[in-house]
């Protein structure tokens, strides 16, 4: 993802991407958000979603790394919860529905 959308992610969800400023032998999220840009959209929706789950919840979630795999996208996150998964895996299966 270009870095503009990137920092834009960044700064709208501090909470969720907390990692990206550790090293890269503490997590994956120091390479940044390595997906196409066409996926902003989703993942800042599915972003939006889980952090008005975690308010309400009182549950801190963590990007731990997203990125594209096999032509989809992945978002791997700590602290989740059957909500929060549900989410993540609605999002994976949108991404395959957009093309370039």
């Amino acid at each position: 993802m270009n870095q503009e959308l990137q920092e834009k992610l960044f700064q709208k969800y501090p909470k969720i991407f907390r990692q990206r400023n550790l090293d890269k032998t503490e997590t994956a999220m120091y390479y940044g958000i390595q997906c196409p840009d066409r996926w902003y959209d989703i993942i800042d929706t599915l972003c939006s979603q889980i952090e008005k789950h975690t308010e309400r919840k009182d549950i801190v979630c963590e990007a731990m790394q997203v990125k594209e795999k096999f032509g989809g996208l992945r978002f791997y996150a700590a602290e989740t919860d059957d909500y929060i998964n549900g989410l993540i895996a609605m999002s994976e299966s949108l991404s395959f529905k957009i093309k370039e």
